[in-house]
């Protein structure tokens, strides 16, 4: 992704606290547009709808759907699609995920707004420098 191009990222989580601290710690920049679900089914919706994104944010245990199926059915449209999974069970992590793809990272939770702000920026620009970042 080039810089300064127009950013779409979809956050899924069933806590609505996290999804609001997603909002938070990414949410002051013109450039980016962020839509939130608070489901796998939900956030199915929003791509069936036409919905480009080109970040996934999805918490990796969810009720109704994992962040990994999750992840798994929107790469049959998008093969490319960058996936930050956020997980509050960080050693379980690779139970439910024996292995990580190129375009994707974990984040435990709690995090924090540097933390979740350099694994976006890794994720869309393969650096945390101010020059590949979205915050100044």
């Amino acid at each position: 992704m080039e810089q300064g191009q127009p950013i779409t990222i979809l956050a899924v989580d069933d806590e609505p606290g996290i999804l609001a601290l997603v909002r938070l710690c990414l949410g002051n920049d013109e450039r980016l547009t962020l839509i939130a679900a608070s489901s796998g089914v939900e956030a199915i919706e929003h791509i069936e709808k036409g919905l480009a994104v080109d970040l996934l944010i999805t918490d990796l245990r969810m009720p109704d759907m994992d962040g990994d199926e999750l992840a798994r059915r929107l790469r049959r449209a998008d093969p490319d699609l960058k996936v930050l999974y956020l997980t509050g069970h960080a050693d379980g992590l690779f139970e439910a995920k024996p292995q990580l793809w190129a375009e994707e990272a974990y984040l435990d939770k709690p995090f924090t707004r540097e933390g979740l702000r350099e694994a976006v920026a890794l994720l869309l620009f393969g650096s945390t420098t101010p020059s590949g970042a979205l915050w100044r």
